[in-house]
């Protein structure tokens, strides 16, 4: 996907056009200057140099830039108040671009981090004199003030941020960019010191801290497990210049480096569900690329930061139209950046816009932010477009369906970054009424505009098949509708959708023992795969098994696919593959009935494991008998049952000593009895 985008003409016209139109009209340096001012009398700057600063300050729209639009301000005063104890100590920064850069990042990241302004000014002395001095990645130079923000930050384990695990990182790990994503493993992983100590406790440590000259040195010798790896990973990256940040995984902590410009690359991860140490807006994976993405491109944020203050200006002069109209050009120039879209909820909100503003803001997202994020435009509608577009009253659901809709029409992929659709999933069910018939008709639709690329689809049987529970009429419903709905879609390849539709449904129809579906779902599914060419010859009576339901323990293990179960039961043939002891295959019987044989054709390997098997018969599928075991195997096996006068409603194969039974064909002959 590309995330670039070059300036509207339009956007611009329209900017040009407001300018015009009110020849009084503050140039962008001077309302960039207006709102620096602000912040600059907020911290309410003492001693003599104060007006010094000021001035250089002023006199450089680039550092106002730099400050205003590098990512959140979350306590301006503070921030200023840091930028002036970095600027009184080396006042000549401010014609250093890289100097000032970095400073400037320091005093941005200083009140989140809680630094006071001594350790603010020497974490920038830090990479000052390291770059000076050449001891930085050459990719230092380049970084943007929100780049550099990172390494103004350090890392969430606070012993890793101090001078002297900082130098003790800079002279003993000194990589390149792209090979910090294995710098965790400097340090062994031993969740227990020498002495006993679990790393869960607060003496696992505590023997080592007279022993080195830092903390990055004690966890190096040491070790420790995945917190302490990832954050002695993350640090030495940062140490060197290069932006790393900790993350927080489900059981699990991991790290991220920007590998080169504009790619962050995960570290020692093991889930999508990040959670990152270091965030802006907000801290899971895809928020991260957001900000990344729309950072990187420094011209068109200050462009679009420009906007956002002729927008504001507007608005305190009263002028809601044009506020509206330039917050719209903001965010359709420049879509990468949250700013522009929390900015435009904020004028609609003050400026009390009628629903239609509110409306196109929908539009808007669906047509630029859906696209590249699935995550944060569902965010923005859930939180603040929904509540003004979604009619009221349960006689509207119908019309909320549609809206709901559009978003799930809007998202094709997982965009920059997977997150929790599911969830997200049941918050518009949810929004649709209390009616299940309704909800029900929702995900239906939702399931269709996701088929054919078979993105999504198991989540929404997931969500689905949750919601029914073992409500077998309102699950058949759902089935039938799903059917519909894919026989509308002619011409698409829905042999993936079906595929994932039947891993899903298969092994829940036959735990329940629901006939219908695993038919109905089976016989869809096996259009997929070919029929097996082996037929051995069948015993007196019909098929007794077909029409039934198939099941395994563990369905979908990494040797079976759940979508092939029907076949086995069936004339077609299929295959499965048990991965569990005892090895247990189970067939509720189509037509209950007096057995006469059982026929097996396993898969083509190892079709020695069948030895020692056994055939169980059962009337209720509670209360099972043996009624064979098996012996010097052959791929195909017909074991006549006709003189056991055998009624049963369920047949099992199970091997009580090991995991593994393969077939292709498990068949149960017989004469069906009422």
């Amino acid at each position: 996907m590309n995330f670039s985008r070059k300036p509207s003409c339009v956007a611009f016209g329209i900017f040009l056009a407001s300018a015009f139109l009110l020849h009084a009209l503050p140039s962008a340096n001077e309302l960039l200057k207006l709102e620096a001012q602000k912040i600059i009398q907020g911290a309410a700057l003492e001693g003599p140099e104060a007006a010094t600063f000021s001035k250089a300050f002023f006199a450089s729209p680039d550092w106002q830039h730099e400050l205003l639009d590098s990512g959140p301000l979350s306590d301006p005063s503070k921030t200023v108040t840091h930028l002036f104890a970095l600027w009184k100590g080396d006042p000549d920064l401010s014609a250093r671009p890289l100097d000032r850069a970095m400073a400037t990042a320091c005093a941005l990241e200083g009140p989140g981090k809680k630094y006071d302004s001594t350790e603010v000014v020497r974490r920038y002395s830090y990479f000052r004199d390291k770059w000076k001095f050449g001891f930085l990645n050459a990719m230092y130079e380049n970084l943007s003030v929100f780049e550099r923000r990172y390494l103004a930050r350090g890392v969430q384990h606070g012993g890793f941020n101090s001078a002297e695990s900082m130098e003790y990182h800079n002279q003993e790990v000194c990589l390149p960019s792209e090979a910090y994503t294995g710098a965790c493993w400097y340090a062994r992983w031993i969740l227990h010191n020498p002495f006993g100590d679990s790393i869960h406790g607060p003496l696992y440590y505590h023997p080592f801290q007279e022993s080195w000259e830092s903390y990055a040195e004690v966890v190096r010798n040491v070790g420790g497990v995945c917190g302490s790896l990832s954050n002695f990973g993350a640090a030495a990256a940062l140490a060197n210049g290069v932006p790393g940040v900790t993350m927080g995984e489900p059981g699990h902590c991991a790290y991220a480096i920007l590998t080169k410009p504009g790619h962050w690359q995960p570290a020692y991860s093991l889930s999508w569900k990040r959670g990152l140490h270091t965030s802006f807006h907000h801290g899971s994976w895809g928020w991260h690329m957001l900000n990344t993405k729309a950072q990187q491109d420094v011209a068109a944020t200050r462009k679009s930061a420009d906007l956002r203050r002729l927008s504001s200006y507007y608005l305190a002069k009263g002028n809601v139209t044009k506020a509206r109209e330039i917050s719209r050009v903001a965010r359709l120039d420049h879509p990468l950046a949250w700013e522009n879209w929390q900015h435009s909820v904020d004028v609609l909100t003050e400026s009390k816009a009628h629903e239609k503003d509110w409306q196109e803001l929908h539009q808007d997202v669906l047509k630029m932010l859906a696209p590249l994020s699935g995550e944060i435009s569902f965010y923005l509608l859930n939180k603040h477009v929904y509540p003004q577009v979604l009619p009221k009253g349960e006689d509207r659901s119908d019309e909320r369906r549609k809206i709901l809709l559009s978003f799930q029409k809007a998202v094709s992929d997982w965009g920059l970054g997977r997150w929790d659709f599911r969830g997200d999933l049941s918050k518009q069910v949810a929004l649709i009424g209390k009616e299940s018939k309704e909800q029900d008709a929702f995900i239906v639709d939702a399931f269709g505009a996701h088929a054919e690329k078979n993105l999504f689809t198991p989540d929404i049987l997931a969500l689905q098949m949750e919601r029914v529970g073992d409500d077998e009429k309102r699950l058949s419903q759902f089935m039938t509708a799903i059917a519909q709905t894919l026989s509308k879609q002619k011409g698409a390849d829905l042999s993936n959708v079906t595929d994932t539709l039947a891993r899903t449904v298969l092994p829940q129809a036959a735990k329940r023992g629901d006939k219908a579906t695993f038919q109905y779902i089976g016989k869809l599914t096996s259009k997929n795969y070919e029929s097996h060419p082996i037929s051995p010859e069948t015993f007196p009576g019909i098929l007794l098994s077909s029409g039934g339901t198939f099941g395994i323990q563990k369905p979908g293990n990494r040797w079976d696919n759940p979508s092939r179960h029907w076949g086995v039961i069936e004339e077609h043939g299929g295959d499965f593959h048990t991965d569990a002891t005892p090895a247990t295959a189970t067939v509720q019987l189509g037509n209950y009935g007096r057995v006469t044989g059982v026929v097996i054709v396993t898969r083509g390997g190892n079709v020695g494991r069948l030895n020692g098997a056994q055939i169980e018969t059962s009337i209720d599928g509670e209360n099972w008998k043996s009624v064979h075991t098996f012996s010097k195997v052959s791929q195909v096996q017909r074991i006549d049952l006709s003189d056991q006068k055998i009624d049963a409603g369920f047949v099992r194969v199970i091997h009580p000593s090991q995991p593994s039974l393969h077939f292709h064909k498990l068949h149960v002959y017989g004469h069906k009895k009422n």
